[in-house]
């Protein structure tokens, strides 16, 4: 193999890698943010998102840990609207102090995020194509 044909097959190579070969997330968007309740970073939580009427997306979400949250590539959202719905239990309030916890070992934990945050979330975002998606919640009781 003469040495033009060698370099011009290493261009070729090279350029290919860099050419279409990003990770197809089937339109999905990256998704950021950070959650705070009483000013200070939440321990640990879930955020979710849910398409609003009309918005052509499906729901997802993350876990929260250290205040943060993170949806990469195909884990991401459809641009559209969504309903944002952030929960935390503080994983030592029993559903129903007389009794034990069930079979599972498992306890109902109190939710310590507001209802206007989850159950009677009023919170909206626009995902959109392009843009750098980060949504952060400075969660006040």
């Amino acid at each position: 193999m003469n040495q033009t044909y060698a370099r011009l097959l290493a261009c070729s190579v090279t350029l290919s890698l860099f050419a279409g070969c990003g990770v197809d997330t089937g339109g999905r968007m990256e998704i950021t943010g950070e959650v705070k309740l009483k000013k200070e970073p939440l321990d640990k939580g879930s955020i979710s998102f849910r398409p609003l009427p009309g918005s052509s997306g499906s729901a997802s979400g993350a876990m929260i840990e250290k205040g943060k949250y993170e949806m990469k590539g195909d884990g991401g959202l459809l641009p559209g609207k969504y309903k944002v719905i952030i929960t935390s239990g503080d994983g030592k309030t029993m559903a129903d102090s007389n009794e034990p916890p069930g079979p599972t070992g498992n306890i109902i934990s109190k939710d310590r995020i507001p209802p206007e945050y989850n159950e009677k979330s009023k919170q909206e975002v626009e995902v959109k194509k392009g843009e750098k998606n980060v949504f952060n919640y400075d969660i006040l009781p």
